[in-house]
């Protein structure tokens, strides 16, 4: 290519980018007008807003729901000095309609987007909640009140027993595998769902706390990261090659027992006359994350010692 025609090229590139991307100044205008940018706070006060109702104070509230304000006084919220109405909405309404559940924000009653709104009408600003709006549970309607209850005890699940708790009542199906004979130690309380899975929303799929599953496994399974000289192949693809995450009838989570798990991969290994080896390959495969140890002939076959 000539030198003038890689100068003009060029100079049509310019004159495409001039003429049909935003100028930055416009390009934030339309980020402010669509509500796109992400420094731009949405407004959740609407979702506690009645029209033509007032406010007549907690006092007024406690008249009838006597039992809530039990342990609501006792709880994080009472003691942040959030009232009846900061949530519900103004109640003057819902008083003179004699108790009409319409004329009042009643979480049961309405739109997961609308309840959670409420909350957010607070909270919208907590960094924990920064991937909320992008996150599997406000994709599947999951509501705040399904996970923390605001009225009964403390609205925070502060021990790893009660985070578990909360998330077993919808995933059942992995409530079960962590009952299997080698599991991580959910069941135990030595770990929650939330040391993996960000409940409010997580950087990449399933909510983890990671941006892929093996930088995940390996914040705790260091070891097994490497670089190594000689890499396992499926180690570097994903750790759910062999194991599972939740649990499993085989040791060290793996998805199918050794050897028929290796040999799904490597079917040439048997004893001579056709039989697949029976032992487990990591008798003698001990390093089968990574090696840098060479074999003789080439490579590596994942030994310790050579």
């Amino acid at each position: 290519m000539s030198k003038f025609t890689s100068l003009s090229l060029r100079g049509l590139c310019f004159l495409w980018i001039c003429t049909i991307c935003p100028s930055n100044a416009a390009a934030k205008e339309h980020r402010k007008r669509t509500g796109d940018h992400p420094s731009v706070e949405k407004d959740y006060s609407r979702y506690v807003e009645l029209p033509g109702a007032e406010r007549i104070g907690s006092d007024q509230c406690l008249s009838c729901h006597a039992e809530e304000s039990k342990t609501f006084r006792r709880t994080v919220h009472s003691q942040e000095a959030v009232e009846c109405e900061s949530c519900h909405g103004p109640g003057s309404l819902h008083v003179k309609s004699e108790n009409n559940y319409t004329k009042i924000v009643k979480f049961s009653a309405a739109s997961s987007d609308a309840a959670n709104g409420v909350c957010l009408t607070c909270h919208s600003t907590t960094a924990a909640l920064q991937n909320w709006s992008a996150g599997s549970h406000q994709g599947h309607d999951v509501r705040c009140v399904n996970c923390h209850r605001v009225h009964t005890k403390e609205a925070k699940l502060d021990s790893r027993r009660e985070q578990n708790e909360a998330c077993i009542r919808c995933h059942r199906k992995q409530a079960a595998e962590g009952n299997l004979p080698y599991h991580h130690p959910i069941r135990e309380a030595k770990m929650s769902c939330a040391d993996c899975h960000d409940p409010h929303g997580g950087t990449a799929s399933n909510n983890l706390r990671a941006d892929n599953l093996n930088e995940l496994c390996f914040q705790c399974h260091a070891e097994f990261q490497g670089p190594f000289t000689y890499q396992h192949v499926p180690v570097s693809e994903s750790c759910l090659k062999c194991h599972t995450s939740h649990g499993s009838m085989h040791r060290n989570l793996l998805q199918v027992s050794e050897p028929m798990l290796c040999l799904q991969c490597h079917p040439g290994h048997h004893n001579g006359s056709g039989v697949p080896i029976l032992n487990r390959c990591t008798n003698c495969h001990s390093s089968i994350h990574g090696s840098d140890v060479p074999s003789a002939t080439g490579g590596s076959v994942f030994i310790d010692k050579p």
